[in-house]
């Protein structure tokens, strides 16, 4: 039985709280995943030379640039992060888990340090760091370039200690699991897959703690980015496959205890009636992503705070106790 406590949409905002009762299957089921539920791997229809990685295989990225050097980094962080700071019984309330959006809070690529994305760590401090005026305390591992199965090897490999307490972990993962190229993009499906895999997952490490679902933000492959748009009449674009993989996470989330949805996509999107009608008139502003993919900090700023909203709801009674003045 679903038991559904709360539904809102507030400022482009969609977001669900869901309850039922606990049974063992919810922890057992990405057992039972198997590519064979794959119909169709490419996300262009009748496509059949896309190259996608097996969503359901953890796998580093040992070799490249430096990744391995951003992964220990962040097992670093995960483990001093609940080190007292003010006081002893300070604990985490959020964990963000992701790709270079997710990264891009701690102005780096890669593990390393971006002059152009400086500007979102006075934005990340100010929302989530309680040292320097934050309302809540989290930390931010993501790292650049990232598919569903590289977070997936990430967490069963050091960056989920057991030291690590949160209340909250923020997965946004599955952007990059759209390959780029013309004929190389796998499909919703796939992409579903890897991103259910991982949450199967948290629940399984996780049962004690709430676990957000972000909804993939939007993204611009229309005209090579060039003004921005989502849509084009007659051609299935990479934002079609991220409104279905949207839709299929928000299903997936009402039917699963302590698993929310949470989709900010309304905040990046604005509509412009010389680029068409209805769908067709939306786009993505430089204003708010520079590259139509990345948040710039103007935009940071706005989806963290939703963030904060959202918090405040999931958090409320379960404040930790230095904030409570106990």
């Amino acid at each position: 039985m679903v038991f559904l406590v709360v539904f809102a949409s507030v400022l482009g905002v969609k977001f669900y709280m869901v309850t039922r009762s606990k049974t063992n299957t919810d922890f057992t089921r990405w057992r039972d995943m198997s590519l064979n539920q794959v119909n169709n791997w490419c996300m262009q229809p009748n496509v059949t030379t896309c190259k996608c990685a097996n969503p359901l295989k953890p796998t580093p990225r040992h070799g490249h640039k430096t990744w391995t050097e951003a992964h220990l980094e962040n097992i670093k962080l995960a483990r001093n992060h609940n080190v007292p700071k003010k006081s002893p019984f300070r604990e985490t309330d959020v964990v963000f888990l992701g790709d270079s959006i997710i990264e891009g809070w701690r102005g780096t690529s890669l593990g390393q340090q971006v002059e152009k994305k400086e500007g979102n760590i006075k934005v990340f401090e100010e929302l989530f760091d309680m040292d320097k005026g934050g309302e809540f305390d989290g930390i931010a591992l993501g790292i650049s370039g990232d598919k569903s199965q590289n977070l997936l090897w990430r967490i069963r490999n050091g960056e989920m200690p057991k030291n690590l307490k949160s209340k909250v972990y923020w997965i946004l993962i599955g952007t990059n699991d759209f390959l780029k190229g013309d004929l190389e993009q796998c499909s919703e499906e796939v992409v579903f897959m890897g991103i259910q895999r991982i949450l199967e997952e948290m629940m399984i490490i996780r049962p004690e703690s709430t676990i957000v679902v972000n909804g993939l933000l939007p993204r611009s492959d229309v005209g090579k980015k060039t003004d921005g748009r989502l849509y084009e009449e007659d051609e299935k674009t990479v934002m079609d496959a991220i409104d279905s993989v949207n839709n299929q996470l928000e299903e997936f989330c009402k039917l699963h205890e302590d698993l929310e949805y949470f989709d900010p996509s309304g905040l990046f999107v604005e509509e412009d009636p010389e680029l068409g009608d209805g769908k067709f008139s939306k786009y993505i502003s430089k204003e708010l992503m520079k590259d139509r993919l990345h948040p710039t900090p103007f935009a940071y700023r706005k989806w963290g705070k939703t963030i904060i909203e959202r918090l405040r709801l999931v958090l409320d009674g379960k404040l930790n106790v230095e904030r409570r003045g106990l």
